[in-house]
């Protein structure tokens, strides 16, 4: 590893659990990238809309945070922005490179690790999260938020996208987050510009469950921070 991408990385952090590691590597072997919920819908619709309303701009460079096969890095390549797609399991890279076109060259696909990430240092100007800090282990979340901020520019926007604990039904993801938890895992490092709640509109039929991503239909957040450019200030 060059000694750029060494420097600034969490003290403290050995990555993502094994156990959780394997989880992912398991799903991606078991399953073609197309028999995915999240490979065969599209972009995740929250995502198009927050762009469209300008809360990215290209060109970036993005990083797009537990990409999986690499629907929404893909189109955000195709509106203009240099995307880097990096997920914790090699067969996620391996599927979102199946789906690359004959002339792409970008997105780039690489399988990394916030919590203990090879990349340079403060080497993007805007980060996407659809769903992944929300499967983290709860003893990660603040490596994540400091590994985050590392690869950020100061300045930075980063997208979050999460199911909340207003969501109380068995199907979907196991950890059901707050506001409070976003906020207090993040807001040493990250401004909070803007949080939007995302009512569930729809019943969730068998059929439904069958098709659908947990995180495009249940009850969720939608949230804006900003990477600080100055320490956050002491409690008085």
């Amino acid at each position: 590893m060059p000694a750029a991408s060494r420097r600034g990385r969490p003290r403290g952090s050995r990555g993502m659990p094994a156990a959780a590691r394997a989880l992912w590597e398991r799903l991606y072997a078991e399953t073609p990238p197309r028999g995915l919920p999240w490979a065969s819908q599209g972009p995740f619709p929250p995502l198009v809309r927050v762009v469209e309303q300008s809360a990215l701009s290209p060109p970036g460079p993005v990083l797009d945070i537990g990409c999986g096969v690499g629907t929404n890095s893909y189109w955000l390549a195709g509106r203009g922005f240099r995307v880097t797609g990096i997920d914790i399991a090699r067969g996620a890279v391996s599927s979102a490179e199946s789906l690359r076109g004959p002339d792409a060259r970008n997105p780039v696909f690489l399988v990394d690790d916030v919590l203990e990430s090879a990349l340079p240092a403060a080497a993007f100007r805007a980060a996407v999260d659809v769903g992944c800090f929300q499967t983290l282990p709860t003893q990660t979340r603040t490596s994540f938020s400091t590994g985050l901020a590392r690869l950020l520019a100061p300045g930075a926007p980063y997208l979050l996208f999460w199911v909340g604990r207003e969501e109380t039904g068995s199907w979907g993801p196991p950890h059901r987050l707050s506001v409070r938890d976003v906020v207090t895992t993040f807001e040493s490092s990250f401004l909070v510009d803007r949080i939007e709640y995302r009512p569930r509109t729809v019943r969730l039929t068998p059929s439904l469950k069958r098709s659908a991503r947990p995180l495009a239909t249940l009850a969720g957040y939608t949230a804006r921070l900003v990477r600080r450019r100055a320490p956050q200030p002491p409690p008085r």
